[in-house]
């Protein structure tokens, strides 16, 4: 965890508090840590919005245009099948299993640029399983909903790969106030996860797998930063 920056902690921890906290919170010690991730979580969303000159800005709204129009058309075209009279049910029931997937509300194009990017992380893997019923329901210009949706989540892994960007050139900017709120994070996390894991071994009610899936995202988000410093020039 030691290369995460301040925009992979944020991502991180919004993860580890809504998509993992059933599985946090299943056991004692990710319970009692919640308030302290919870505080910690705002620390970093504050130290993000004091920044007045931000990397990307264009390129980021044009991604996340890009983004939250194909997610208009998919909530859309989901949203007329669903309500037009005469839709056979099979059509109904894919438009149905493709919206609780991808969108299961409109709201959610209304997400952070870091949130819309950790979905589609999330979604990618669900193409393939859904892949019949988005093929099943045809879009304009001899397509179907599966390039809609292709082309959405192309557009969350761009917001992705364009926060990441920018962590890298505002690294050189972060204040010492931000660099310590990084390391007190990265200590946090890890001895949350040090007990964690002590837990688990003390409890055998507890699922083996429990650490890993707990810490899977901030791992990933681990895992893709060190790759980046292994690719830059000069590294290694």
């Amino acid at each position: 965890m030691r290369k995460l920056t301040i925009d992979d902690l944020y991502l991180g921890l919004k993860d580890l508090l809504t998509t993992r906290r059933v599985d946090l919170e299943a056991s004692a010690i990710g319970f009692v840590y919640v308030p302290q991730l919870t505080a910690r979580t705002k620390q970093l969303e504050d130290v993000t919005e004091r920044r007045t000159t931000r990397a990307n800005v264009t390129e980021l709204a044009d991604a996340d245009g890009t983004h939250d129009g194909f997610g208009q058309g998919i909530w859309l075209y989901t949203e007329a099948v669903l309500v037009t009279p005469g839709m056979s049910d099979a059509a109904r029931n894919a438009a149905l299993r493709v919206r609780e997937v991808f969108i299961p509300e409109r709201s959610v194009l209304g997400d952070t640029y870091a949130e819309e990017a950790a979905r589609a992380k999330r979604n990618r893997p669900k193409v393939a399983e859904l892949e019949g019923d988005l093929k099943s329901l045809p879009v304009p210009d001899g397509k179907t909903l599966l390039d809609w949706v292709n082309g959405f989540l192309d557009a969350g892994d761009s917001l992705d790969k364009l926060l990441s960007d920018r962590s890298t050139i505002e690294a050189a900017a972060t204040g010492t106030a931000a660099a310590t709120l990084r390391a007190n994070t990265i200590g946090l996390l890890r001895r949350l996860r040090d007990a964690l894991r002590d837990e688990v071994a003390a409890n055998a009610s507890l699922p083996r797998d429990l650490e890993q899936r707990v810490f899977a995202y901030i791992d990933e988000l681990a895992d893709r930063r060190e790759k980046k410093v292994k690719k830059a020039p000069g590294a290694g």
